[in-house]
């Protein structure tokens, strides 16, 4: 099966505007994140960019950090939830079943390069 990122985040668009609106489940999918991503060799060359996009989601959440459009907290969201979510098209359980969320976020971290560039300066001060 062919993994098609923009459509994946398209259809997770309408799921992740309501995690952007319910605190709770946003701080649940930021901690379930954390557990998926933690000792995660499969995905380890993004980790750091996928704890980055995590900082941004809880800093805009929180009013600290508002120079990002909410389109793109909602792209991050959707990503997120599709990397947490244990059913997708190629279940995390087998080798290389990563290989689909690796290809999702790769896709929102290239559409977001320059708000998350952005992001990081502010954070680095």
């Amino acid at each position: 099966m062919k993994v098609e990122p923009k459509k994946i985040i398209k259809g997770l668009n309408k799921k992740a505007k309501v995690y952007l609106d319910d605190n709770n489940r946003l701080n649940e999918l930021i901690v379930n994140t954390g557990i998926k991503i933690k000792n995660n060799n499969q995905l380890s060359d993004i980790v750091d960019e996928i704890k980055t996009l995590t900082s941004l989601v809880m800093d805009f959440s929180k009013k600290k950090y508002t120079n990002v459009s909410v389109s793109t907290i909602v792209t991050i969201i959707a990503g997120l939830i599709y990397l947490v979510n244990p059913v997708d098209i190629i279940p995390d359980i087998f080798i290389g079943g990563f290989v689909d969320d690796a290809a999702v976020l790769g896709y929102v971290l290239k559409r977001i390069s320059t708000e998350l560039d952005l992001y990081k300066k502010w954070k680095n001060g």
